[in-house]
């Protein structure tokens, strides 16, 4: 008798676990996401490359599932170059409702610069 209460008791706290669990664990919540690549690739006669990336991203204080991405490519191909890139990034709210999500910010800056000797004009073998 006593091996069937128990058998009874477990099956009931297993049944209804599921339902109760969902109000222990915590709700989710979601900010908003903002994204930027760019890319800046420089071959030239310079030794130093001169390349800037500046990134600015904002966000609603009420932001909630929104997202923003702004994708960016420079190619330079000459005897000196010089790229300057700039991004300004807003993602707005959702009418006064706030989640309590946290935002993500997301900066993927990569200047290449490659020296080519060919289209240095201070090369000695360049000079005429």
């Amino acid at each position: 008798m006593n091996l069937k209460l128990l058998s009874l008791g477990i099956f009931s706290v297993v049944s209804v676990s599921p339902l109760l669990m969902p109000s222990f664990t915590p709700k989710a919540a979601a900010g908003c996401v903002a994204v930027d690549v760019g890319v800046q690739v420089a071959v030239d006669g310079s030794r130093t490359g001169s390349q800037s990336n500046n990134v600015s991203q904002r966000f609603d204080p009420n932001c909630s599932g929104g997202s923003a991405t702004s994708v960016g490519r420079q190619v330079c191909v000459s005897t000196k170059c010089e790229q300057r890139r700039t991004s300004d990034q807003y993602v707005g709210g959702n009418g006064g409702y706030n989640t309590g999500g946290r935002n993500i910010n997301i900066k993927v800056g990569r200047p290449i610069h490659v020296y080519n000797r060919a289209a240095d004009p201070n090369f000695p073998f360049n000079k005429k």
